[in-house]
């Protein structure tokens, strides 16, 4: 996108990049959470997709999202990847950041009821992207304006709008 510069007019210099906003699946910033050493090469394209986001303050979400991310982080299972207290501080953090919407009404999109809050937040917010690896939520491709994409797709279409972000 190019623009014209106020000092010199007949200047034509690029504009600012539209920052990124996205809707991110609970498997998405779970498996970001409990990223160690040794998952980092396999979960590399994850770490990349939530720091993207993150770095334009684009993470967007809905109460139900966010309620939902909660109890999942917070389950017993997750204690011998991650203390309970250093989940409750990554959950403070991505509360913080994250642009609260209130959810579209977009109905039963999706083959899993509950999988229909991520769709109905992005829906809502005008999010143009919902990351994530749920195989379900992925068979929808598009819910209004917003694509379901997995992170390497979604880096991709960034690299692609953007150029590479590293």
């Amino acid at each position: 996108m190019l623009s014209r510069d106020s000092a010199a007019p007949d200047a034509i210099r690029p504009s600012a990049p539209i920052p990124v906003r996205a809707v991110l699946d609970t498997n998405i910033l779970v498996a970001y959470a409990l990223l160690g050493d040794a998952a980092a090469r396999r979960h590399d394209a994850i770490r990349r997709c939530v720091e993207r986001v993150r770095a334009d303050h684009g993470l967007v979400g809905s109460a139900e999202t966010l309620a939902e991310l909660d109890e999942v982080l917070m389950r017993p299972t997750f204690d011998r990847y991650a203390a309970a207290a250093d989940r409750r501080a990554f959950l403070v953090l991505i509360r913080n950041e994250t642009t609260l919407v209130a959810p579209a009404a977009v109905g039963r999109l999706c083959r899993d009821p509950e999988d229909d809050m991520f769709l109905a937040a992005a829906v809502g917010g005008s999010v143009p992207w919902l990351v994530t690896v749920d195989r379900q939520l992925l068979s929808v491709r598009r819910a209004g304006e917003t694509r379901v994409l997995r992170p390497e797709r979604f880096l991709e279409a960034m690299a692609l709008q953007h150029g590479p972000q590293e």
